[in-house]
């Protein structure tokens, strides 16, 4: 090596490889780090997106159960309860399912706004007047369910939400307004929003622009507050003129900020997730910074040997670079990246797996929370409707039948009330628990929200006898004691059984069933509790 210095000639050549050395491995660089760079960046805003999109239609969902369930019981309100107050009182009372939708209020108005005929419950700070309330106007105006703007309710002094429902006699006379109102801040309403950010520095606001108004934000205070003028916050503005998906958008303090938006379709609200990009693009300048240390770091004193192993160093970030960019397009599913080596490309590349592992599983936490309920880990309404609607295409080409348990709990609501929703929520986890063990592997057992519950049970050829039977163990199960802490706990169960057989399949839907099921639950309810019920008789099971 010595001799090859000694030479100026050489010595010349020397500083020329080390100077297109530099050159090289810094052309080398710019491209593998800006490949990276929009790579990673890219599906770090896919993520943020995914879980607003999964945010908004966990909204949706929620007020859509409550707008349904609010319809359900308006069709069973009995006509003679709007000229008999304290009987409309006592069936207010007695509906307690629907208590847990509408913690503030279940109340009916008269058609002239007021006072009220019966409200669940009895609060001394309700108003006598309700005829300015746009809830109260659009539900008598347009004879159709109406969900109101955001309000403060005068009740409680709140941030609510109204759900009103016209209630009509069989002539079409106008008997009534069913209202409920739900605090935005209640358990399992908008929790996914309050008191939650996308990271450290960013927040989620949920507006109504129809009514210029924040329905909600990460910060408490802001919920029902007036949205800024327009020209004061960009990132809003940009929203209710149409701005849809991810972008990253200049806020008014001249910082870029990562926004991901969408509507939720029910309310016509919009969910905006801002975040500033240094936060949100962290991680990829983390990677950036490790590839630009290996730059740095490869000092003068290791060029003479960098030079004779230059393609073995540069092989590992241009494979790193081209398994990135293959992932981004599609051409490769995503995987953890090989390495062989223990230098910074390999840290950028286990930072990048690391990177991957986590993106991974918060997809599938996000995927297991669209699915399951997140208290007792049952699949929820959607999956079971998903499970349902298979099973009806399935039994046509298989001809046995399924069976479906519509099941709500007896004396449930006292518990929550005297003891905490905590025992409350571990009672739940127990009698999830308990109904699992009363049905087959096969069958499946989920949580529609608050104490309701389906039992789908499947490939049977008689589904009658295999329902009766399922129901009675499932009454027994529960009848026994459920003990937490010093407790003893007894709650009951009202079921309403719906069956299916092959031939009924083709003419018969999942809401159909669902609410086959569900008549027959508050027929055993009205039968004493406690109990099940088959499906009306209109439509009689057969045992195939």
């Amino acid at each position: 090596m010595m001799p090859w210095f000694g030479s100026s000639l050489k010595m010349r050549i020397a500083v020329v490889s080390v100077l297109l050395f530099l050159a090289g491995i810094s052309l080398i660089t710019f491209f593998a780090t800006r490949i990276l760079h929009d790579d990673m960046q890219e599906v770090l805003s896919k993520q943020q997106l995914t879980t607003v999109n999964y945010i908004a239609r966990d909204i949706d969902a929620k007020v859509t159960l409550r707008l349904e369930s609010l319809k359900r019981v308006a069709l069973n309100m009995p006509e003679a309860l709007f000229s008999n107050p304290p009987a409309m009182q006592t069936w207010l009372e007695d509906r307690k399912a629907i208590h847990t939708l509408f913690p503030t209020g279940l109340m009916v108005v008269p058609p002239d706004g007021g006072p009220t005929i019966g409200d669940a419950p009895r609060l001394k700070t309700r108003p006598k007047s309700f005829v300015d309330r746009d809830w109260f106007i659009g539900a008598k105006a347009t004879g159709q369910p109406f969900i109101s703007q955001p309000l403060i309710a005068r009740a409680t002094g709140e941030p609510a939400l109204v759900v009103a429902i016209p209630v009509f006699n069989s002539q079409q006379k106008l008997l009534g307004i069913l209202a409920g109102v739900t605090p935005l801040a209640a358990p399992g309403f908008l929790d996914l929003i309050l008191g939650t950010s996308p990271g450290k520095d960013g927040s989620y606001q949920l507006i109504a622009p129809q009514h210029h108004l924040v329905v909600l934000a990460s910060e408490v205070n802001r919920a029902v507050t007036p949205m800024p003028d327009i020209g004061d916050d960009p990132i809003l503005d940009a929203a209710v003129n149409g701005q849809r998906g991810i972008k990253i958008i200049r806020n008014a303090a001249k910082q870029d900020e990562l926004v991901a938006t969408t509507e939720v379709p029910r309310t016509s609200w919009l969910l905006v997730a801002r975040q500033p990009t240094d936060e949100a693009f962290e991680p990829v300048s983390n990677a950036l910074r490790n590839t630009l240390l290996i730059t740095a770091l490869l000092s003068l004193p290791s060029i003479i040997v960098l030079l004779a192993v230059l393609n073995r160093l540069l092989k590992p970030i241009a494979q790193l670079a081209r398994e990135l960019h293959e992932m981004a397009e599609g051409k490769r599913p995503m995987q953890p990246v090989a390495t062989h080596t223990a230098d910074e490309v390999a840290d950028v590349a286990h930072s990048f797996n690391r990177l991957q592992d986590r993106l991974q599983d918060q997809e599938q936490r996000l995927a297991k929370m669209a699915h399951h309920d997140m208290l007792t880990g049952l699949p929820n309404r959607r999956l079971i409707d998903e499970r349902l609607e298979n099973e009806l295409h399935r039994i046509q080409r298989n001809h046995l039948g399924l069976a479906l348990l519509f099941l709500d709990l007896d004396g449930f609501k006292p518990v929550n009330d005297k003891h905490g929703h905590g025992i409350g929520d571990r009672v739940l986890g127990e009698i999830a628990r308990r109904l699992q063990a009363a049905v087959r592997d096969v069958d499946t057992v989920a949580r529609l929200g608050g104490d309701e519950f389906l039992i789908l049970l499947t490939d049977t050829e008689k589904p009658q006898k295999a329902a009766e039977r399922v129901a009675q163990k499932c009454i027994d199960a529960l009848s026994e004691t459920i003990g937490i802490n010093d407790l003893q706990i007894h709650v009951g169960v009202s079921i309403g059984i719906a069956t299916c057989s092959a031939e009924q399949a083709a003419t018969t839907t999942v809401k159909q069933l669902i609410s086959q099921a569900d008549s027959a639950m508050y027929r055993a309810k009205a039968a004493g509790r406690n109990r099940y019920e088959l499906q009306s008789p209109t439509n009689p099971p057969t045992d195939s």
